[in-house]
């Protein structure tokens, strides 16, 4: 959002140096006043020419923000009494049914919660199922809800949908990996049930961001004493690592231990790894990493075409927009996006100003906190101290250099500070948002977004390549061993089943994004723009 204020200055001068419109010159004042106060709460007021050039455009974008569940389902808080640490976990579509992963409390564990059939645009929590949990509310059946904390990932391949589980906290209990052909409740089965939890290694607590390439799915685990590893299947049962662990070149490597993020573009498949870097007990100074391969048969070569600054933590794939590859790390300054033709490790350009040119509380974003919706990418930016914000580029270019347009669609949680986190994904012609908040729990809400609303954006600062090309290095594994031996299931079982009765929670709300009068006047509610002060505060991963 642009303001021309300075440009009425000399036209009030004149007319009042000729003693006329001496009421019109205090009206305008007024306005000038009204104007510099909108600027002090965007900073360029504050920070001058430079700053404001890191600004960038607010449109109204987007209808308003509906909520259509109950917050965190109707679940509770649980045992505990908290929502803390309770977050939202994956989104897809499969057969025309949206669906989302959930970590409930440790007292329910993993939930998948789903549109109802022939519910096209919810609206409430009755448009919603909830399909993981057995008739005595475990989770797909598994007593010991710490090996089964949350969803961690969701996927469709071969006409199954997949759900992979992680472990709580620094548990080691090895991740689950389940399948249904309806993803109805009581039809989930064990999907490496030959290798056992954790693909024969209690180790791997997790597996991330299952992608399909070449006719394999493939996902991505955590594991702390042998490094990331990758693991695929062409049938849907039988499995195969198809990486030197941590993507050593010929031994494993611990130093990459946890896959972040996965991606198919330009006939590659992509993960984004967390790289421990100096220090295994200090996350300031991890260091974010991509890694492709373009071939899966037999042992794939994996290319390292990325490595960030220490702090830059993780690599999260955003999506593909314009034949480009789209990318965030964090950083001190906040969330850095950068940019790709071709994914290549010479060819990354950042694309925009750090925490988006207003905030370095606005640090990162989640596994599919982006989607491209009505071709263009919108963008959930974490924030934990305001609410996350949205926001949403064509890809336009605004200079020689490759820096792209930026609109904020909405912020401070959508009406909710609350609001800290949020995936996104498209579903029959609505963008929604599946939120992690520690207050209340999670929120889905939904909103009509289109490009019909964009408006001009304010010029965005010259883009920054970065510092050294990342020499490409290749990890070619002399052979890949499956482990031998599946792990056994633990079986310990809490004590009582987990409630599976829904408690009272507050009623949806409705967030109409800041100066839109349009929604203001249907009755939702708006938020302020605040004065706001840029503070060189460390992002927090």
């Amino acid at each position: 959002m642009t303001y021309g204020a300075e440009s009425n200055l000399p036209q009030l001068s004149n007319l009042l140096l000729k003693g006329r419109f001496r009421f019109g010159f205090w009206v305008g004042a007024a306005i000038l006043i009204g104007f510099a106060g909108v600027g002090l709460g965007r900073t360029d007021w504050l920070f001058g020419e430079a700053e404001a050039a890191s600004l960038y455009s607010s449109t109204e974008v987007c209808q308003t923000f509906d909520q259509v569940n109950d917050s965190a389902f109707g679940l509770g808080p649980g045992a505990d009494g908290r929502y803390a640490s309770e977050e939202g976990f994956e989104v897809i579509v499969f057969n025309n049914q949206l669906y989302v992963g959930m970590e409930a409390d440790n007292s329910f564990g993993a939930r998948i919660w789903r549109t109802r059939a022939g519910i096209s645009a919810p609206s409430s929590q009755a448009d919603w199922e909830e399909v993981a949990a057995d008739p005595d509310a475990y989770p797909f059946g598994v007593t010991q809800l710490a090996q089964v904390d949350h969803i961690d990932s969701l996927a469709e391949f071969n006409g199954y949908l997949y759900a992979s589980t992680a472990n709580g906290g620094t548990s080691t209990l090895g991740t689950r990996v389940f399948r249904s052909s309806t993803g109805n409740p009581g039809t989930w089965a064990d999907a490496i049930s030959q290798l056992g939890p954790g693909f024969g290694d209690t180790n791997n607590q997790n597996f991330k961001d299952m992608q399909v390439f070449q006719g394999w799915l493939c996902g991505g685990t955590q594991n702390w004493l042998k490094g990331a590893q990758v693991w695929c299947t062409s049938d849907g049962t039988s499995w195969v690592q198809k990486n030197v662990s941590g993507f050593g070149n010929q031994y494993s490597d611990s130093s990459n231990l946890k896959i972040w993020s996965g991606y198919v573009f330009d006939s590659a498949l992509y993960f984004g790894v967390q790289n421990v870097g100096a220090s295994y007990s200090d996350a300031t100074d991890d260091v974010a990493k991509l890694f492709r391969t373009s071939d899966l048969d037999g042992s794939p070569e994996w290319t390292e075409v990325y490595s960030g600054d220490p702090g830059s933590y993780r690599v999260d794939i955003l999506g593909e927009l314009d034949n480009g590859l789209y990318t965030s790390v964090q950083s001190a300054d906040g969330i850095i996006v950068l940019r790709s033709p071709n994914g290549g490790s010479d060819s990354w350009v950042r694309v925009n100003s750090p925490g988006m040119g207003a905030s370095s509380q606005n640090s990162g974003t989640l596994v599919d906190g982006a989607e491209i919706h009505e071709n263009a990418l919108y963008l959930g930016v974490s924030n934990k101290t305001s609410g996350f914000e949205l926001w949403r580029s064509t890809g336009a270019a605004q200079d020689g250099a490759g820096q792209v347009d930026w609109q904020l669609v909405a912020d401070n949680g959508l009406g909710d500070a609350n609001n800290v986190l949020s995936q996104l994904i498209a579903y029959n012609d609505y963008l929604y948002t599946w939120t992690s908040n520690y207050a209340s729990g999670q929120q889905v809400l939904r909103s009509g977004c289109s490009l019909d609303n964009l408006g001009g954006s304010t010029p965005s600062p010259t883009a920054v390549s970065t510092s050294d090309p990342t020499p490409e290095t290749t990890a070619t594994p002399d052979s890949l061993q499956t482990p031998a031996g599946p792990t056994p299931t633990p079986t310990d079982a809490p004590t009582g089943s987990p409630s599976a009765t829904p408690t009272e929670t507050p009623q949806p709300t409705v967030y109409c994004p800041s100066d839109a009068s349009y929604c203001q006047e249907a009755g939702g509610g708006s938020v302020n723009n605040d004065i706001f002060l840029p503070l060189a505060i460390k992002a927090m991963p």
